[in-house]
């Protein structure tokens, strides 16, 4: 009932959702290898998260305009790629050219690989995994400290700062060595799903059919929270607010709505799961062994994707997180995923983040969530 239940959410929230996903994979949405110039006048310009998009009227053979929807990256992919974008970069009326890839359902949507403006200028759009910390010059910085001893997993007093760029960027079990993956988790070779964990069969079919979908299905896609340890993965950051005082640690990811995570120092034992409401996050408790904080973690729901790439949990997941900052600038992050009802042992693995000096710009995955209010102009024949 309960797996139904989501169905029909999943089901109402992409039917609201236009023109596509809100935060999908290009991959899943798009064929790369139909490519397609448009030239046409701008109708309207959505400067918004979680996807920018810039609406043209296309005169086609027949002399009938049709209206297309182009998609770009998100508000803050495109300020940080340097290449020009703002809010007032286009504007109703204007004479622009689009290339990009079409739609893979035949729909007059495209994601944009640049834009042509009126002044004949060719911006390019964002690539598609940006990194945030700065290269490293130098000998590493030693890790700061509190002043108990332990090591700060956050920002020093007077400072700013958060981590991203998880490498690698998917999970697998460490002792199966390299596998390649993209930023999403998408295998390089799907011949290599069985070395990624030890499966029970069933996990190991939903996880291959997930990575041949180009992980269409990712609740992510509906601004489903990034739990476990996809928190970590997340490609806008994450930020660890530590209160010492009340024997406590807030995870907060950037790139959801304000989603955060508590974990609990104080003593107290991990509920039982039946005796509480699952959530995305579960319930932590931790303890520190040195300077490595280990993160007891239950109670997870089954209503995401623990990691990105799509492997598959239940509810039996068990997370003993293990997290360290060897120096000022990398933050160490191991999991132990302990789930009988997908895997048939327990598996290990993890990545390294980076530390950016700078504050968390918030990503929303929202579509009503515009900087300024949408440019809009009207045409006889427009259907945006």
């Amino acid at each position: 009932m309960r797996r139904s239940a989501f169905g029909l959410l999943i089901l109402s929230l992409s039917a609201a959702v236009a023109p596509m996903l809100a935060h999908h994979s290009i991959a899943a949405e798009y064929d790369d290898k139909k490519p397609i110039t448009l030239r046409g006048t701008v109708t309207k310009y959505d400067w918004t998260n979680p996807h920018v998009y810039v609406y043209l009227d296309v005169r086609e053979a027949n002399g009938k305009f049709t209206n297309w929807a182009v998609e770009y990256n998100s508000t803050l992919d495109l300020k940080r790629s340097g290449n020009g974008w703002n809010r007032d970069v286009v504007a109703v009326g204007d004479a622009v050219t689009a290339e990009g890839i079409l739609a893979r359902d035949g729909s007059k949507q495209v994601s944009g690989k640049s834009l042509t403006l009126a002044n004949g200028k060719k911006i390019a759009a964002a690539p598609a995994f940006i990194k945030l910390a700065p290269a490293r010059t130098g000998p590493a910085k030693a890790a700061p400290h509190w002043p108990n001893g332990h090591v700060r997993l956050g920002v020093v007093p007077g400072g700013k700062g958060f981590w991203a760029d998880p490498d690698p960027g998917g999970l697998y079990e460490s002792a199966a060595g390299n596998i390649r993956m993209n930023h999403e988790g998408l295998l390089a070779n799907i011949g290599d799903a069985g070395k990624v964990a030890p499966f029970q069969p069933w996990a190991k079919a939903l996880y291959e059919l997930r990575q041949k979908n180009n992980l269409k299905d990712d609740p992510m896609a509906y601004c489903l929270p990034p739990g476990g340890p996809r928190q970590f993965q997340d490609r806008y950051g994450v930020q660890i607010v530590e209160q010492p005082d009340r024997q406590r640690i807030f995870i907060m990811s950037a790139g959801g709505n304000r989603n955060w995570r508590l974990i609990w120092l104080d003593g107290r034992k991990n509920p039982e799961p039946e005796e509480v409401t699952p959530t995305y996050y579960g319930y932590s408790t931790a303890k520190w062994d040195g300077d490595t904080l280990i993160a007891e973690t239950t109670a997870f729901t089954e209503r995401f994707w623990f990691t990105n790439g799509g492997l598959p949990h239940t509810e039996n997941l068990h997370l003993t997180e293990r997290i360290t900052r060897p120096d000022f600038d990398t933050l160490k992050y191991e999991v132990t995923v302990n789930d009988p009802g997908a895997y048939t042992r327990p598996w290990a693995g993890g990545w390294n983040l980076s530390w950016v000096p700078s504050d968390v710009d918030e990503y929303f995955c929202d579509e009503s969530n515009h900087e300024t209010e949408s440019l809009s102009g009207k045409h006889a024949s427009a259907t945006p």
